[in-house]
């Protein structure tokens, strides 16, 4: 019996032992491919938890107490800050943009209803301004008359931003004549569910040279959505100096991107500014803005986007992109292998996207990413044998990773692995105070690093004209801190 009674307790030995080899070497291959990855341990695992608690919520209950441990020593970057919108003077629309106006050619509106016969009578050349005050709609779209010529575009404007509030449900104002603008207006979602507020903006068919500039749209799921139909494309499209935001995170499993663009070709999105962009429903991943469909020449430049300020970051939302999540082949434009070609994102800031990447190139042939900073971001994914792409000149959190089969050439960037043990973001050592937006460098060392045999990027993320190579979002030794609604130092 006694010696019975060793055999049985060296087996449960043996099987302890052998059991806790396999728990490390699991452990081991875990942590090794969570490295190989790009991920920090907390990263990786806030990542998986929130794809499991959509996808699997039985396991995700099971696994809950793993993800709230990683959690526990995981360092967050926050804005810290609170943005309110009539004192916000940084990116974005601003209160100091005025446009021309002839007022020989101009249609006054005060009215809901003489607005939305304005947008149906008038004629190239005129101005459509509307008096101070809230507009209410009881149709889910509104929809325009004749269209507007090259020399004489149609324009909807308020006098000042901040004065005109017109309150829309479903899909907005429908833009689908060519030579339609758009000044000074706040677009507010107003709906009983977030499901049925769509867009402000729906650019569709024929609406060449549209431009939306210096407006205000808040709670939508895709504020600006652009889209063509049959063989009519709205090209040559800009969005400039605009604010996107929502107040809460979208109720909703409908797609969640402020600006959402398949098949139109030249469309330059620049000098806005982005924020609060969430998903609650559904998949619970949104995208700041993409251009997908096989689209062309679309441009990314001067935005601030910060996928979290006011709301704390509950779910995942991806930067700009290049192909968002893709598209049907046969959705495509011409049926084409890609989902955007020559595509440019250059001189942004994208911050405060922890749970995924800031920049996504998904199907992008010959992309440029050129001059951005991404902080508290997990980097740049380029993704699919279909994309290949110039990465230069970026101050990047996180890493550049090339997946399945994509082709990409690096050339000098700044690229801060994360911590692996904490996610902390070390980024923060080299500049000011980043969590708020002041990306002023700490000391001079960094310009050791530039590489001068580069070519200049176009106009800086602060409006300097691009005469040499620089690194990151602005040349010369001064950031432009008003550019963050930031108070300016005085220059040392």
């Amino acid at each position: 019996m006694y010696a019975w009674h060793g055999v049985i307790k060296k087996y449960f030995i043996a099987v302890g032992v052998l059991l806790h080899v396999l728990f490390i070497g699991l452990l081991l291959v875990l942590f090794i491919n969570v490295y190989h990855s790009g991920y920090s341990i907390p990263a990786f695992s806030d990542k998986a938890a929130k794809r499991i608690a959509v996808k699997q919520p039985k396991l995700y209950s099971l696994l809950s107490p793993l993800f709230g441990f990683t959690e526990s020593f995981s360092v967050h970057h926050h804005y810290f800050r609170e943005i309110n919108l009539p004192q916000w003077q940084g990116k974005g629309a601003s209160g100091f943009f005025q446009a021309n106006i002839k007022r020989e050619h101009v249609v006054n509106v005060n009215s809901s209803t003489s607005f939305v016969n304005a947008l149906k009578q008038a004629l190239p050349g005129q101005t459509i301004v509307l008096a101070e005050g809230e507009y209410h709609f009881k149709s889910a779209r509104l929809t325009l008359g004749y269209a507007g010529e090259q020399d004489k575009p149609i324009t909807v404007m308020a006098e000042k931003l901040g004065t005109v509030k017109l309150f829309l449900k479903g899909e907005g104002i429908v833009v689908d004549k060519p030579y339609w603008h758009f000044n000074n207006l706040h677009l507010i979602g107003q709906c009983k569910k977030h499901s049925q507020c769509e867009h402000a903006f729906h650019v569709v068919a024929k609406a060449k040279h549209t431009h939306i500039k210096n407006n205000y749209l808040q709670d939508f799921n895709a504020m600006i959505k652009v889209n063509g139909i049959k063989n009519d494309f709205p090209d040559y499209g800009k969005v400039q100096a605009n604010t996107f935001f929502n107040t809460s995170p979208r109720k909703t499993s409908n797609p969640v991107t402020p600006f959402d663009l398949m098949h139109a070709n030249h469309w330059q999105v620049s000098d806005n500014f982005f924020y609060d962009i969430q998903k609650s429903s559904g998949d619970k991943v949104s995208y700041i803005a993409f251009f997908k469909g096989g689209s062309t020449h679309g441009v990314f430049e001067r935005n601030l986007a910060m996928c979290s300020a006011n709301l704390a970051q509950q779910y995942i939302t991806v930067g700009l992109s290049l192909g968002g999540g893709g598209s049907l082949k046969q959705h495509r434009r011409d049926k084409a292998e890609f989902e955007h070609k020559a595509g440019v994102i250059r001189n942004n800031i994208i911050m405060h996207c922890a749970s995924d990447v800031g920049i996504y190139l998904n199907r992008a042939k010959d992309s440029i990413v050129k001059n951005n900073t991404l902080y508290n971001t997990q980097g740049v994914d380029v993704r699919y044998s279909e994309s290949s792409a110039l990465v230069e000149s970026n101050i990047i959190s996180g890493r550049i990773k090339s997946r399945d089969g994509a082709n990409i050439v690096e050339q000098h960037n700044l690229v801060l692995s994360r911590n692996f043990f904490t996610n902390a973001d070390r980024l923060s050592e080299y500049f000011t105070a980043p969590d708020i937006g002041d990306f002023t460098w700490n000391d001079d060392e960094p310009f050791k690093l530039i590489n001068h045999s580069l070519s200049p990027s176009a106009s800086d993320f602060c409006g300097n004209a691009g005469k040499k190579a620089y690194l990151g979002v602005y040349s010369g030794q001064h950031f432009c801190l008003e550019a963050l609604n930031l108070r300016a130092k005085s220059k040392r």
